[in-house]
């Protein structure tokens, strides 16, 4: 328990996680709970959300990629209602928010995969750049095709 001390994992904390729903942690993760500043508030509000078999270990890579519960609930109602811990990780980390996936359904693409929204957004492929296809006459367009098209300047 002088771990626990020495890391200020004091038992106000530890009841607090419990209550937020994890239990049965180890000394060793719940230090590295406390040193990822990872609170009790943070993690009820994930299982809130459903997210309630998130280990240590993906509760921190949540947290340092700084996905939130309200990223979520946004992304959901954009449609992503099933996304898997390393698909929320791979969205924030390529910037791609709810309004970007809500701007691209409006535009038409209304099936995309996280993979292909990734890849619109890496090669900056908006929107706009889709109406302005689509205005031109391009109504079939790929994601590919889309990511080509930018990619050579047209």
């Amino acid at each position: 328990m002088a771990a626990l001390e020495v890391y200020e994992v004091d038992a106000d904390y530890i009841r607090a996680l419990q209550e937020a729903g994890l239990r049965d942690l180890t000394v060793k993760q719940l230090i590295a709970l406390k040193n990822y500043e990872i609170d009790a508030a943070y993690v009820k509000a994930l299982m809130d959300l459903g997210l309630t078999d998130l280990t240590v270990k993906q509760l921190i890579a949540l947290n340092n990629y700084e996905v939130d519960a309200e990223e979520i609930v946004a992304l959901r109602e954009a449609g992503f209602t099933d996304l898997t811990v390393e698909q929320l990780i791979a969205l924030k980390n390529y910037e791609v928010d709810a309004d970007y996936v809500r701007a691209l359904r409006k535009a038409g693409f209304t099936d995309l995969t996280v993979k292909q929204l990734i890849s619109l957004k890496t090669y900056e492929v908006d929107a706009d750049d889709i109406r302005a296809r689509r205005a031109a006459g391009f109504t079939d367009l790929t994601v590919e095709q889309l990511i080509s098209l930018k990619e050579h300047g047209e």
